[in-house]
């Protein structure tokens, strides 16, 4: 397996390579001389715009009080950035940063269509990571993540699994990263693990904190395998891996003992 980027319009596509074929074409945008930040003062709640949010960094400052944001609309925000790198499709992702440069707290809230996770508040001086993924065409899953206290990927360690029955993946299989999955003569219903044995498996992982995993469907013959939620976990949608096909599942912490999963791809 090897490492995967590919640089384009001031932005870093960060991916894997398994046997060469990249699995995970996630985008982090990266603020270099080609994105200028985005500066909103407004002296009361802001609403962003996706052009701002394209920008890949707003620098916020809340003018004399502590504000409460607005993050655009999902088909706004998909219409405005969608293009053929990123939210064109179900499960791409964009990411960005909202920095709070002024001396009052900020807080981010939800427009329609939108589902917002994780770390909200953004004190004075402090920063939040956001990853939209888009959901549908009218709707995205927004993570907001403090990037000082949410722990890194956790080190890619492959499991493989060929049991001739539905499983549940222990947690050391799921926050290894890589599940090759072979259904062995007929579709599977597996389970995640439960939210009480990932935070076991990894007790770092806060509030806003996520990790991927990626399953490959291993099968011979048109067997899918369909992920199945757990004690303290929600699937957002239905998960499904085809024969063949590769699939990155991530896990966002969003209680002490709740996680929601969602398919990116």
């Amino acid at each position: 397996m090897g490492e995967k980027v590919e640089r384009i319009s001031g932005s870093f596509f960060r991916g894997f390579t398994v046997g060469g074929a990249n699995i995970l074409p996630v985008l982090t945008r990266r603020v270099d001389s080609l994105n200028t930040p985005a500066s909103v003062d407004t002296a009361g709640p802001a609403t962003y715009t996706a052009a701002q949010i394209g920008r890949g960094i707003i620098l916020r400052d809340p003018s004399g009080a502590a504000r409460t944001d607005v993050l655009p609309t999902a088909a706004l925000l998909i219409a405005g950035v969608a293009n053929v790198y990123t939210l064109a499709s179900n499960g791409d992702s964009i990411q960005w940063e909202v920095r709070n440069v002024g001396s009052f707290a900020v807080t981010i809230s939800t427009g329609a269509g939108i589902t917002l996770l994780g770390d909200t508040v953004i004190p004075a001086g402090a920063t939040r990571v956001l990853t939209a993924i888009r959901t549908s065409s009218t709707a995205a899953t927004v993570i907001a993540a403090n990037p000082l206290a949410a722990p890194g990927q956790v080190p890619v360690q492959a499991s493989t699994i060929t049991a001739a029955s539905a499983q549940t993946y222990t947690a050391a299989q799921y926050l290894g990263g890589y599940i090759a999955r072979d259904p062995n003569g007929a579709g599977r219903a597996d389970l995640v693990p439960t939210a009480a044995q990932i935070n076991a498996a990894n007790p770092a992982l806060v509030v806003g904190s996520f990790f991927d995993t990626t399953i490959k469907n291993t099968a011979d013959a048109a067997e899918t395998i369909t992920l199945t939620a757990n004690t303290g976990v929600t699937l957002i949608g239905t998960i499904t891996v085809q024969q063949n096909e590769t699939a990155v599942v991530r896990t966002i912490k969003t209680g002490a003992t709740a996680y929601d999963v969602v398919k990116l791809g």
